[in-house]
């Protein structure tokens, strides 16, 4: 009996520990419109008629890949609203037509969100999922932990620019213009909540489990 004591005190420490999880929350947001599939073929005029209404930068393909350029380059902003709890993980994904990372090389000059570098991380992404022209493809990456007290402030400000060589219905092109159907981000959060015990550590521990043997105790007696 009195192993079965120990086991319930065994069992109270464990639901002590569990005390500062949180009830599991998610936040998502998505800028522009998820307009078309993954892998879809856009010519850049349906990207440019179907994209117009919405805001910048996602209402027009950016840039050009011909000689006189320029490469696709936007900023966008997240607003959420401040997170108070525990972030545990985070993604960020994007819809980007003509990202040409089916060309030689990287075609990722620069992504940050919040100033924190997701550079190599995309650029990993795009040459997993090489990108021909006239397409659209759905990027996604996980943001390091060093992100997270961007997220929490609640309104990360993301950054992307691309670079040459792009790709053409004849080959490689000196520069790269892209377009952003859309970005969302994925945020899971735990927020903490009371335990069996409110402040309870160490010595409140070994008072329950005490309580508990000398209630066994005075039980046998009583038999």
């Amino acid at each position: 009996m009195i192993k079965q004591v120990l086991l319930t005190a065994s069992m109270l420490a464990a639901a002590m520990s569990l005390s500062s999880l949180a009830n599991a929350d998610i936040i998502s947001q998505t800028l522009g419109g998820v307009d078309f599939t993954d892998g879809q073929m856009v010519g850049t005029g349906t990207f440019n008629t179907t994209n117009a209404s919405q805001p910048a930068p996602f209402n027009a393909y950016i840039g050009s890949d011909l000689n006189t350029g320029p490469n696709f380059s936007a900023n966008w902003a997240f607003n959420y609203g401040s997170i108070a709890g525990t972030i545990t993980q985070a993604t960020l994904q994007i819809g980007l037509l003509d990202g040409d990372s089916g060309a030689p090389g990287n075609q990722v000059q620069s992504y940050t969100i919040g100033g924190v570098d997701l550079t190599s991380l995309l650029n990993t992404a795009m040459e997993a999922n090489p990108g021909a022209t006239g397409h659209e493809n759905y990027y996604t990456i996980t943001l390091p932990v060093s992100a997270f007290s961007v997220l929490a402030g609640g309104s990360p400000t993301v950054s992307l620019a691309l670079q040459g060589p792009g790709l053409g219905v004849l080959g490689t092109t000196p520069f790269n213009g892209a377009g952003l159907d859309f970005s969302t981000i994925t945020i899971d959060t735990a927020a903490a909540v009371p335990g069996p015990i409110a402040g309870a550590g160490v010595p409140g521990l070994l008072f329950a489990g005490a309580g508990l043997l000398g209630w066994w105790r005075r039980r046998q007696k009583i038999a």
